[in-house]
């Protein structure tokens, strides 16, 4: 075969859902610290547009984190901001509220990090917010790695139609946390900012299929042209690969009901 014989693939579009941004208590080497460092990386590196995650909440309170992200995100149509979820019942984050505020500045994916704000997520700390996440179809973002998959069952077993979507669980395996989750509930997701095990994303593409995965970078504390170089020489076929790089959290998004 020549190389005139060989059709280049179409490049893929790039739909980062896990960018993390902002003046963060251990800032990486190369801190994303405005907009403008990360359209830079993501015109780099070919990516269309990312959920960006704030990455100050060691600094401040996700109040003031979320209000400054969307404010930041709001005059490039590229970046999209993801709000930090606070137990309703400290009266920071009322749940009718949330969904308001979400609504006014055009969130449609939120997160929680018990570790950073020392909160329990529960049925109990959150069960209205979950309720609404669930009828209005919104996406959590939820750390996973060690302890948090414990969690992560736990939630998923009261809440079992929750849009969850784990993220920066390690590069170690994990497909023992992962599989039992995917088997079971249909809500839930992995993002792959750290799925680098040799063979893992295709081996999970062929036995659960390609719609509960999202191409996630983790920039600014991981490398967004690794992440996409990574999804682009997977051995899957070019259906799954449009789905992981885009499609998947594009529809989910769309189907955000605020």
């Amino acid at each position: 075969m020549t190389q005139e014989d060989v059709s280049p693939a179409p490049d893929l579009r790039f739909f980062d859902c896990y960018v993390r941004a902002g003046c963060s208590i251990h800032p990486p080497l190369l801190p994303a610290l405005a907009p403008a460092d990360v359209i830079a990386e993501m015109d780099r590196c070919g990516v269309d547009e990312a959920l960006v995650h704030s990455d100050a909440l060691a600094m401040t309170s996700p109040v003031v984190a979320n209000a400054e992200l969307a404010a930041l995100c709001a005059p490039h149509p590229r970046l999209h901001p993801v709000w930090n979820l606070l137990p309703p019942q400290t009266g920071e984050m009322p749940t009718d509220e949330l969904v308001a505020g979400m609504r006014e500045s055009g969130v449609k994916a939120v997160a929680a990090r018990p570790a950073d704000n020392r909160f329990l997520l529960n049925g109990i700390t959150f069960g209205e917010t979950l309720d609404v996440l669930i009828e209005r179809r919104i996406p959590l973002f939820v750390p996973g790695g060690g302890d948090n998959w414990a969690r992560i069952t736990d939630l998923l077993k009261d809440f079992p139609t929750l849009r969850l979507i784990a993220c920066e669980f390690g590069v170690w395996g994990q497909d023992r946390y992962i599989r039992p989750l995917m088997a079971r509930f249909e809500g839930f997701h992995i993002e792959t900012s750290t799925l680098e095990l040799d063979g893992g994303i295709p081996s999970l593409v062929g036995k659960y299929g390609p719609r509960r995965i999202l191409f996630g970078s983790g920039y600014h504390r991981r490398v967004m042209g690794g992440a996409s170089l990574l999804l682009r020489n997977l051995d899957i076929d070019s259906e799954a690969k449009e789905l992981i790089a885009h499609g998947n959290v594009e529809r989910l998004l769309k189907e955000v009901q605020l």
